[in-house]
C-alpha cells in the first residue's frame, strides 16, 4: 500500500464555549439573545444529531456540490481521518495524521463521517485509522468502485449545469456589479476619513476637499451603526477655508457609516470609519515592494492606500541586507540581487501613511543573512551532520550548493536563544523600531518570514542546547522575544510570522497579534479549503487571519486576478473570517494600485481594469462589518446554516445580539486556481438557519459588496417554520452577509 507523505505539525481547533468579557459601555444583552446564547453554548457541549445517512456504511453520497464520506471500523478504534489530494493527504507526516484537521465524526458504534466541499472531477481519498497504540492505517474505501495504481480510491463528480448561468468571460467588474454608485465603496471618493482608524474616544476629521464647492451651505453629517442605529448628528457649513468635518470621539469598537448630505436631504456621500483597540483585529493588509526613488507625491500615495482602506502595509522583501534592516545610509543595493533600496523613500512612505494611522510593517526574514552580514556574524543553522545550511530559491547545505554549482544566497541562521545571532539580530529589531538619529526608519513591527519548511524540520546548530528541537518550536520562542522587543519600544506595535502553508502556525497563536497565512497551490487549491483555514485558524484567539495567494500560482498561471477569481478569493477568505493581502504599491501619477505576482521580488503587477474597485468594495464592507464578521468580541459557532451552490460560516457577534452568516457562491468549478468569470447574479435564493433554541430574530438584514443596492444592510425577508429561519437573498453573485438581530 502506499500513499503520498509529507510532514506537518500538529495544529489544534477550538470552539468557543462563550462570548468574550463585553466593553465597558457595550449594552447587555437583550433576554433573547441571552437564551440564544445559552442554547450555543449547550450545542458546543453536545452536537446536533446525526444525520440517519451518515450513521450508515456505505461510498460517498453527494448534495449539492458538499460530499458526505462514510467508513465503518472496528468500534475500538480511537480516531478515523479522511485524507485524499483535496486536504494535502490529512497533512500526514511519514503516514502519522498528528492533527485533528482531518478527523471524521463519530456516529457511534464505529461508524465515522465527514462533510467535504468539493469541485466537480476526479479525487483520490483514503480512510486513516488511528489505532489505541498510536499507530495507523492506511485504508481503501470497500465501498468504492475505482481505484488508481498507488491504492487510493477514486470519486468522480459531475458537473451540475450552474455552469450555464456564467457571464461571458472577461466581464469587467464595473459593467457587472455597477459600481459607479455611490455609497460604502462606491464613486464618490472624495469622502474619506483622514485616519483609516481610531481608538475608542479618540477624535477624526473627515476630507471634503474635492466637494466643498459643489455641497455649497450647510451640510449635514450622521454617524450610523451598519444597521443605521444613530451615533452622532451635527450641521456644519463647509467654508471656504477648511476641508474636513469634525468626526467626534467614539466609546465603541465597530465599523460605523458616516453620510453627508446637503440641508435639502441630498445625498452628498457616504464612508466608513473603524474604531478599534488595536487595529490587528480589523486589519487589512497592503504592500509596497518597491524602494528605489524619492520621486512622487507620497501623501497621495498614502491616501490611495485608504481609500482602500487599507490600514497596515507590509513593505515586502524590504532589507537593505538580510539581517540589516535598519539603513544608516541613504542609498544601498539589495544584497544579492543589486536591486536598489533608497532609505530616504522607505522613510517618507511610513511618514505619511502614521498621518493616516497606517501602520508600517517590517518585512524580516529573520534566519538569513545575506554574506556580508554573516561575515560579521557567523552563526549558522546546519543539518544533522553539522554542516552549515543555505538558501537559493530551496534550502541545502552549503556543501551540496557548491556540488550542485547553485548560487548561496542566504545564509540559515541560528536564532536558538543561546545564539548570539538572536542577540545582535533582536538588538538590530529595536533599532528598526525606534526613532534613533543613528538609522533613518522607524517601523511600527515585523512580518517575520520563513522559506518554507517542512513541518517536521528539525533544528540544528553547533553548541545549541537546542538541537533536534522541532524548529517551528525554536521560531515560536523567536518571534515571541521579538514580540517582547517590539512591544517595549512602540505598545501599538504588531508582530506576526508568514505560516507558508500553516507550518507552525498553532505555535503562533499567543506570540503574535494576527495569523498571515502564505497558501500554494499544491497545499490546498479549493476554495472551501481557504474558507476552512480563515475559519479555523481565528478560532482559538478570535485572531486576524491574513491570506496571501498569488496568480502565478493559477492553472495556467496568471501575472495578475482576473476579475471573478478575484472576487471569489477575497469572498472566499471574508466567508472564513479573514481577510487577503492583495493590493499596494500606489502609483499617484497615473492612480494604478498594484498586485503581487509570485513570490519574487519585485514582480508586482499593476490591477486589471475594474479591480481596484473590487477590492475596494469588499474591502469597505470588511470594514463596515467590523464588530459583526470578525472581531475580538466575534467568535466561530457550529450553526449549520445551508444554501444550495453556497459555502457558509457562521458567527455570533457578542455585543451586537447578532447572528452573522458569511456566504461565498462558489460556482461550479471550486478551485481558486482557475479563471471563472464573474458570474450572473441570482435572485430570491433561501437561506436555511437553524435558530438556538428557536429563538426568532426581531429583524434580518442582507448586505454584498457586489451591489450598490446592498453596500448598506437592508432587511430582508424572512419566515420561521420548525426552528428554522428561512430567508430570501434579495439577490447573491459572488459574497454576501445577512445578519440575523435580536
Amino acid at each position: 500500500m502506499s500513499f503520498p507523505r509529507i510532514s506537518v505539525l500538529a495544529l489544534t481547533v477550538l470552539l468557543p464555549a462563550g462570548g468574550a468579557a463585553e466593553k465597558a459601555g457595550t449594552p447587555e444583552p437583550n433576554e433573547a439573545w441571552q437564551q440564544v446564547r445559552a442554547s450555543m453554548s449547550q450545542m458546543e457541549q453536545t452536537p446536533p444529531g446525526i444525520p440517519e445517512v451518515a450513521g450508515q456504511d456505505g461510498p460517498p453520497v453527494r448534495e449539492g456540490h458538499r460530499v458526505l464520506f462514510r467508513f465503518k471500523t472496528d468500534p475500538a478504534i480511537k480516531k478515523v481521518h479522511l485524507a485524499g489530494n483535496f486536504n494535502s493527504w490529512a497533512l500526514n507526516r511519514d503516514g502519522d495524521v498528528l492533527n485533528d484537521l482531518s478527523v471524521m465524526k463519530s456516529a457511534g458504534e464505529g461508524r465515522w463521517y465527514r462533510w467535504v466541499d468539493l469541485s466537480p472531477g476526479q479525487h483520490a481519498y483514503q480512510y486513516v485509522v488511528e489505532r489505541a497504540d498510536g499507530g495507523f492505517d492506511w485504508l481503501k474505501d470497500p465501498h468504492a468502485e475505482e481505484s488508481n495504481k498507488e491504492g487510493h480510491s477514486i470519486l468522480r463528480i459531475a458537473a451540475t449545469s450552474e455552469a450555464a448561468q456564467r457571464s461571458e468571460p472577461g466581464a469587467s467588474y464595473l459593467a457587472a456589479y455597477g459600481a459607479d454608485e455611490e455609497g460604502p465603496g462606491g464613486k464618490d471618493q472624495a469622502l474619506r476619513v483622514l485616519k483609516t482608524w481610531v481608538r475608542p474616544g479618540e477624535t477624526n476629521e473627515l476630507d471634503t476637499a474635492a466637494w466643498k464647492e459643489r455641497a455649497g451651505g450647510k451640510v449635514t453629517l450622521e454617524v450610523t451603526t451598519p444597521l443605521g442605529e444613530p451615533v452622532h448628528r451635527a450641521e456644519h457649513v463647509i467654508a471656504t477655508d477648511t476641508a474636513t468635518l469634525p468626526i467626534p470621539a467614539i466609546d465603541r469598537e465597530g465599523g460605523y457609516v458616516l453620510t453627508v448630505r446637503k440641508s435639502g436631504g441630498e445625498l452628498l456621500g457616504r464612508s466608513v470609519l473603524t474604531v478599534a483597540d488595536s487595529i490587528a483585529d480589523d486589519l487589512r493588509y497592503g504592500f509596497y515592494a518597491s524602494y528605489g526613488s524619492t520621486a512622487g507625491d507620497y501623501d497621495k500615495k498614502a491616501a490611495m492606500l485608504a481609500a482602500m482602506h487599507v490600514n497596515s502595509v507590509e513593505f515586502y522583501d524590504y532589507f537593505p541586507a538580510h539581517g540589516k534592516y535598519a539603513p544608516t545610509e541613504l542609498e544601498y543595493e539589495f544584497e544579492p540581487f543589486g536591486i536598489a533600496i533608497n532609505a530616504e523613500d522607505v522613510k517618507r512612505k511610513i511618514d505619511a501613511g502614521h498621518k493616516r494611522n497606517i501602520l508600517a510593517i517590517a518585512y524580516v526574514a529573520a534566519y538569513a543573512a545575506s554574506q556580508s552580514v554573516y561575515d560579521q556574524h557567523p552563526y549558522p543553522m546546519t543539518d544533522e551532520e553539522g554542516r552549515p545550511k543555505v538558501f537559493n530559491g530551496e534550502t541545502m547545505t552549503e556543501e551540496e550548493a557548491d556540488r550542485q554549482g547553485k548560487p548561496k544566497w542566504f545564509r540559515i541562521m541560528n536564532i536558538a536563544k543561546d545564539s548570539p545571532w538572536q542577540k545582535y539580530v533582536l538588538e538590530e529589531f529595536r533599532r528598526t523600531l525606534d526613532d534613533s538619529p543613528d538609522d533613518l526608519v522607524s517601523f511600527d513591527g515585523f512580518e517575520i518570514d520563513t522559506y518554507g519548511d517542512n513541518p517536521g524540520t528539525k533544528f540544528y546548530a553547533e553548541g545549541s542546547a537546542h538541537k533536534g528541537e522541532y524548529l517551528s518550536d525554536v521560531l515560536r520562542d523567536f518571534v515571541d522575544e521579538t514580540r517582547k522587543v517590539t512591544r517595549s519600544v512602540k505598545p501599538h506595535g504588531l508582530v506576526s510570522f508568514n505560516s507558508i502553508n500553516e507550518f507552525g502556525v498553532s505555535n503562533m497563536v499567543d506570540v503574535t497579534d494576527f495569523l498571515f497565512l502564505e497558501i500554494w497551490r499544491f497545499y490546498n487549491a479549493e476554495l472551501g479549503g481557504l474558507v476552512d483555514i480563515c475559519f479555523r485558524n481565528r478560532a482559538p484567539a478570535r485572531q486576524r487571519v491574513v491570506l496571501k495567494l498569488y496568480p502565478a500560482d493559477m492553472d495556467p498561471k496568471q501575472k495578475a486576478w482576473p476579475a471573478g477569481t478575484l472576487a471569489r478569493i477575497l469572498g472566499a477568505t471574508m466567508t472564513g473570517g479573514g481577510s487577503l493581502m492583495v493590493v499596494g504599491e500606489p502609483d499617484e501619477k497615473n492612480g494604478t494600485m498594484h498586485g503581487l505576482n509570485s513570490l519574487f521580488y519585485p514582480d508586482h503587477q499593476p490591477l486589471r481594469s475594474g479591480n481596484a474597485e473590487l477590492i475596494r468594495d469588499y474591502y469597505s464592507h470588511d470594514a463596515m462589518l467590523f464588530g459583526y464578521t470578525h472581531g475580538k468580541n466575534v467568535h466561530n459557532t457550529t450553526i449549520d446554516a445551508r444554501l444550495e451552490g453556497a459555502i457558509t460560516r457562521t458567527y455570533a457577534a457578542e455585543g451586537r445580539d447578532a447572528l452573522v452568516v458569511q456566504i461565498l457562491r462558489a460556482g461550479e468549478d471550486r478551485r481558486w486556481t482557475v479563471d471563472v468569470p464573474l458570474p450572473e447574479p441570482l435572485a430570491d435564493q433561501i437561506l436555511e438557519v437553524p435558530l438556538p433554541g428557536g429563538v426568532k430574530p426581531r429583524a434580518v438584514y442582507f448586505a454584498s459588496p457586489d451591489n450598490a443596492a446592498f453596500r448598506l444592510p437592508v432587511p430582508a425577508e424572512f419566515s420561521v417554520e420548525n426552528g428554522v429561519a428561512r430567508i430570501t437573498l434579495p439577490e447573491l453573485r459572488v459574497h454576501a452577509t445577512v445578519i440575523l438581530q435580536y
